[in-house]
């Protein structure tokens, strides 16, 4: 392996590592105030890249259709907690424990059926978002690299730091934290906890949109990738620690550097090669890298 491969690989799994995170960190918002997990969020993920195509092919100026594919998503993320969660809330105990597990992924069967009607069941590109080209390539230092990979790169960059800034210096930020603390406690502070959930789903929604339109130009998409995504995005979450959202970005990148060496190795089965890392990570370190060893209280 030359130097210059070895940066262009680089980057390549830094571009997929930050999509990794940023539709990880859906998973984290939504178990951190409900406990529970989206196991569409990787279909709503390929919700948005084939939305995004539909729009750029049809014409429309890429903010336009980048504006659109949020609306659609920040929709779908409203339906998903209407139609899948808030209906278990109300039965309790009755509905199960995990009954959200079948009620989502039924959601992101749905998707996938529509979808496939409408784009068909063939592989495909987006047009890419920041340039005229696809193999678009600039010098950083000597080395060059795909220009669309290095947009991708900053913008989910800029996205995980303003959901950061939501997060922790943002007013609905704490209310979040003080829902996934202590539910009834945060109502007698005048908290509107259902609002709050609502606002999880539609982040990650939103979050699961932006990857899909940050991955088209990158990855040929199909109806059937979301189930991909979701397992990557649960192998992120879990290797940064489910509890630690600086974690998860740290997750990701490792894991999406990993996934790239590893396809350079064996092109036939890189993507095997991470998972059954992060397989092995959790038998001996259940938490992951950067999570609590200590057990959740609340």
């Amino acid at each position: 392996m030359t130097l210059l491969n070895f940066f262009q690989l680089l980057v390549s799994g830094i571009a997929m590592g930050a999509i990794y995170t940023l539709t990880a960190k859906g998973l984290f918002i939504t178990h951190l105030a409900t406990h529970r997990l989206n196991f569409g969020q990787g279909d709503f993920l390929m919700v948005g890249a084939f939305a995004s195509i539909g729009m750029l092919t049809a014409g429309v100026p890429a903010p336009l259709a980048v504006l659109g594919v949020l609306v659609l998503m920040g929709v779908l993320g409203y339906l998903l907690e209407r139609f899948t969660i808030r209906p278990l809330d109300r039965l309790g105990d009755r509905a199960g424990a995990y009954s959200w597990v079948l009620t989502t992924a039924g959601a992101a069967l749905i998707l996938q059926n529509i979808v496939e009607l409408g784009f068909g069941k063939s592989a495909q590109y987006a047009p890419p978002l920041f340039s005229k080209t696809r193999d678009n390539v600039i010098n950083i230092l000597g080395v060059g690299i795909f220009f669309e990979e290095a947009a991708i790169i900053i913008t989910a960059f800029v996205v995980v730091g303003a959901f950061y800034w939501f997060l922790f210096g943002s007013r609905w930020g704490k209310a979040v934290y003080a829902v996934a603390f202590n539910p009834e406690a945060a109502a007698l502070f005048g908290i509107d906890v259902r609002g709050v959930v609502v606002l999880v789903f539609v982040l990650a929604a939103l979050m699961a949109g932006i990857s899909g339109v940050l991955v088209g130009p990158l990855v040929s998409v199909h109806p059937h990738m979301g189930l991909i995504f979701t397992i990557k995005a649960l192998a992120v979450a879990a290797v940064g620690g489910f509890t630690n959202p600086v974690g998860i970005l740290l997750g990701g990148l490792l894991f999406g550097v990993a996934e790239a060496f590893s396809n350079y190795w064996d092109s036939a089965f890189g993507d095997l090669y991470p998972l059954l890392f992060v397989m092995a990570l959790l038998a001996f370190r259940p938490s992951g890298l950067f999570g609590e060893r200590r057990a959740d209280v609340r």
